[in-house]
């Protein structure tokens, strides 16, 4: 988590939308916490709001219309693909396609803060013949939305998400300091062991004084 926090504070805005992007795409990436520790880098005044919540919106916006247009072509196919790494591929896709039926427009909404389903309902809307711009515009208010709520939770709780960093690298660098401690050592033994065999060395080689071998 302290180097994601660390990749927002130097990379800034293109790590965000590059984050933000894969994860509209169905790449396994922790995209909420860019977002919490893009609102933490805002509060820090190392970002700029506004600029933060377009590249975001802009990167869920990009993934999100690429996964409509390829599920309108390619359809079922397209979705057990996105679902292969599930258990049950099939149910996957089931599931998925019964929450779109039942909730329809809902489900653009909230599509992004559940988990499974952020990168299932652009192309199940494509696939389902939905009118890109009824999709566009429904997909921007969700995004819109979740880029806002994590953004803000990073913003109010900066202190928290720093506190946090600060006991990661600190964790960090106590597994180091362990790690070294045998190579720190090797050298104090190395010299003892040195020291004892010198030792043993010129005791075997002492020849006693004449008058004792006498």
């Amino acid at each position: 988590m302290n180097e994601l926090f660390a990749q927002v504070r130097h990379h800034g805005y293109i790590f965000i939308f590059l984050i933000v992007l894969a994860e509209a795409l169905g790449v396994p990436v922790p995209a909420a916490l860019a977002l919490v520790a893009g609102g933490a880098a805002v509060a820090s005044g190392t970002l700029r709001a506004p600029t933060a919540v377009v590249v975001a919106v802009t990167a869920m916006l990009l993934g999100d219309s690429l996964l409509y247009v390829l599920g309108s072509l390619m359809g079922w196919r397209l979705l057990g693909f996105l679902c292969r790494v599930s258990v049950d591929p099939e149910t996957c896709v089931l599931h998925s396609a019964e929450r779109f039926y039942k909730r329809g427009r809902a489900t653009l909404l909230i599509a992004k803060v559940i988990p499974g389903l952020n990168s299932m309902a652009p192309p199940l809307a494509g696939s389902m013949k939905m009118p890109f711009r009824q999709f566009l515009g429904l997909d921007f208010l969700g995004a819109t939305a979740y880029a806002f709520a994590y953004g803000t939770v990073g913003f109010i709780f900066r202190d928290f998400v720093a506190t946090i960093g600060r006991g990661f690298r600190a964790q960090r660098m106590r597994s180091k300091s362990r790690s070294s401690s045998p190579r720190l050592l090797s050298p104090l033994i190395v010299s003892r062991c040195t020291g004892s065999t010198g030792f043993t060395a010129s005791f075997h080689g002492y020849r006693s004084p004449s008058w004792q071998r006498s």
